[in-house]
């Protein structure tokens, strides 16, 4: 996992592909109406505007054929994470929509605004949750193949 400001990812386009094009997708868009943004390769960006959940009620989940870039573009979201391999299985992976839920610990860190951080699919996830307070987030989730 990687967690840095979004103007820092940049460094990672060596070692990411599709980074690159997904960067300059991101740096163009200024309408952030959710929706799917694509990408070539099947790449994309989902925008979204959500309120945060209890961390005690969010999913713990991971994907095996993309990685997520998820940019806190406005609010703050809390974020749990753990190995994969130190997680359980919570029902078959649906290879349809690349998506596995899990049961499990994680560690969780706040995600400012102006933050992303990278999963890859041996991270496992809990995005969009809070430990304090519900906040409203306006976020990118970017899937890049891998």
């Amino acid at each position: 996992m990687i967690i840095c400001p979004f103007s820092d990812l940049s460094r990672y386009i060596p070692v990411i592909p599709g980074l690159e094009e997904a960067m300059a997708a991101v740096s163009a868009i200024t309408d952030f109406t959710p929706r799917t943004v694509p990408l070539s390769g099947g790449n994309r960006i989902n925008i979204g505007s959500f309120t945060t959940k209890d961390a005690r009620e969010g999913t713990i989940e991971a994907h095996r054929n993309y990685l997520d870039i998820q940019y806190v573009v406005s609010g703050e979201e809390t974020m749990g994470w753990a190995p994969l391999a130190a997680l359980t299985p919570d029902g078959a992976f649906n290879t349809g929509s690349d998506i596995g839920f899990y049961k499990g610990g994680v560690e969780f860190t706040r995600i400012p605004a102006g933050i992303c951080y990278v999963v890859f699919p041996e991270d496992a996830h809990m995005p969009t949750v809070y430990l304090d307070k519900p906040h409203d987030v306006t976020k990118l989730v970017i899937k890049l193949k891998v």
